[in-house]
């Protein structure tokens, strides 16, 4: 892993996980126990999403940098359609009628809301070169 992913993976991680635990504690006290436990499935969907898809984009372009953006795009719809259908299932699911779906729904786009501004200022700090010097003077 390079230096700018990891730091851009901790730089979405970290400030969603406190979010995700802020929310957790939020839903507790105007929830209780059923908002609690409806915050923290939408938290761990979420982080694990969302990291394994940064995951996997950051493999991909180790492999090959200039799959990128298609890395990137590929990663968002297959992320977007497995959270579909798992949102789906858990719907109809008898095991989780007993949790708060208020809870559940605003935990989730508190933590996705706070991992793409996360993710956004730390690739935004990250100074990554989109075109690299050497390769161009090299081809001159």
């Amino acid at each position: 892993m390079q230096e700018h992913d990891a730091r851009i993976l901790r730089g979405a991680a970290l400030p969603s996980a406190a979010c995700g635990v802020l929310a957790i504690a939020v839903s507790a006290l105007f929830a209780g126990m059923a908002g609690a436990l409806g915050s923290a499935l939408a938290v761990v969907i979420i982080l694990a999403c969302f990291g394994l898809g940064q995951w996997a984009v950051m493999m991909v372009t180790r492999w090959n940098k200039d799959l990128f953006l298609a890395a990137n795009m590929l990663g968002f719809v297959v992320k977007m359609a497995l959270l579909g259908i798992l949102l789906v299932t858990l719907g109809r699911s008898p095991l989780i009628a007993d949790l708060s779906s208020n809870s559940f729904v605003y935990s989730a786009l508190a933590v996705v809301l706070v991992w793409l501004g996360g993710q956004t200022w730390a690739t935004s700090r990250a100074k990554i070169l989109h075109v690299d010097p050497s390769e161009s003077s090299e081809s001159t």
